[in-house]
């Protein structure tokens, strides 16, 4: 493990750690599958909710009222 074998420690001495190198985070591939799993799921519950309520939306696209200009392209009266 590099992360061991950088900051090992002298023999009989204490370890002397930099500030930026003890603050800095490791980046791997690690992080990329965690952003993946963490955007396929988003997406995933995000697709489940419509499919959920896709049933609630095709009725309410079916109800809806018409415009003026479609009443009026129809040949009906505005009232």
């Amino acid at each position: 493990m590099a992360l061991f074998r950088r900051f090992s420690r002298p023999a009989g001495g204490e370890t002397h750690i930099e500030a930026t190198d003890a603050r800095q985070g490791l980046r791997g591939r690690h992080v990329l599958w965690m952003l993946v799993a963490s955007t396929a799921l988003a997406v995933a519950a995000l697709f489940g909710s419509w499919m959920f309520r896709a049933g609630d939306l095709a009725a309410a696209d079916a109800s809806r009222t018409p415009t003026a200009a479609e009443v009026q392209a129809a040949g009906a009266p505005v009232r």
